[in-house]
């Protein structure tokens, strides 16, 4: 009887302990499971893709690209060749007598990005006429301190000499090879003969850019000659390089009528004179 006695507490002892231990097993507080959720759904957009492209469009769109013709021949031209030429490459002490007004006829290409303002006067500061395409072919009918005198759809007046390319002549025994690139490794598509006048529709890297037989080509700018004639006072500056600070070769004399490989780049002139070859500030030459 107390056997049975023993048992029957011993396994009513084991049932409280049981229960003890179920009762001890709680749940997660609602706090701590509110914590762990919300640090994993905040983060990840806190950090939004559209800042990067907010400021990648705007910085691009808010700078757009000035006209072309904000920046016309009135800012470059008539200042810095006429600065640094009539100070140092004419001889003379009166820059404004520097190549004076010539009236001999020749043809030109205009290249001016946005297109080369015609005004009624050889004055940056003059009235606006109209605006002569880029790559324009003109017929120059007179010529007065870099600026030439010409007409365009009726309407005549002065463009400046420093966005035109003049027309020249070949000079090269046996013909000019045009070819379809700026180089000699380019295919050669025909030659141009001896003493052919061509138009210089762009000048690159001793290379100038024309048209013949129905082609556009490259030619050499070494073969390509456009007369031109100098006049200052007392004589023009022939220099090594195109710089005023170069080391002078000779000086030409007013009036000498030399010989220009090609066209000019910005302010200077590539031209032959005695046999020598050097740069001249075109301010003081007339291509007449």
């Amino acid at each position: 009887m107390k056997k049975n006695v023993w048992k029957l507490g011993a396994v009513i002892l084991c049932a409280a302990l049981l229960l003890t231990g179920c009762g001890k097993e709680k749940k997660p507080s609602p706090s701590s499971q509110s914590t762990g959720e919300s640090h994993a759904v905040q983060q990840p957009e806190s950090m939004p893709e559209s800042d990067s492209e907010s400021k990648s469009e705007s910085s691009t769109a808010s700078k757009p690209e000035s006209d072309p013709e904000s920046k016309p021949e009135s800012s470059s031209a008539s200042k810095p060749e006429s600065s640094s030429a009539s100070k140092s490459e004419s001889a003379s002490s009166k820059p404004e007598s520097a190549a004076s007004s010539q009236k001999t006829a020749r043809a030109a290409t205009v290249r001016a990005d946005g297109g080369l303002r015609l005004r009624k006067a050889a004055d940056a500061n003059s009235d606006k006429i109209t605006t002569i395409p880029d790559g324009t072919h003109l017929t120059c009918t007179e010529w007065k301190q870099g600026w030439v005198k010409t007409t365009y759809n009726g309407n005549t007046g002065w463009v400046s000499a420093v966005y035109l390319l003049f027309d020249g002549q070949v000079k090269a025994d046996g013909g000019l090879r045009l070819r379809s690139g700026p180089g000699t490794n380019h295919e050669k598509l025909l030659t141009i003969p001896n003493g052919t006048l061509i138009p210089c529709m762009e000048q690159k890297d001793s290379w100038i850019k024309t048209t013949y037989g129905g082609k556009t080509g490259w030619v050499s700018q070494e073969f390509v000659q456009v007369p031109v004639t100098v006049y200052a006072s007392k004589g023009l500056n022939m220099r090594e390089k195109p710089d005023k600070t170069s080391a002078k070769i000779t000086v030409i004399p007013n009036g000498t009528r030399v010989i220009c490989r090609g066209n000019k780049e910005n302010e200077w002139a590539l031209v032959e004179y005695n046999g020598k070859l050097g740069y001249v500030s075109y301010l003081y030459i007339a291509y007449d």
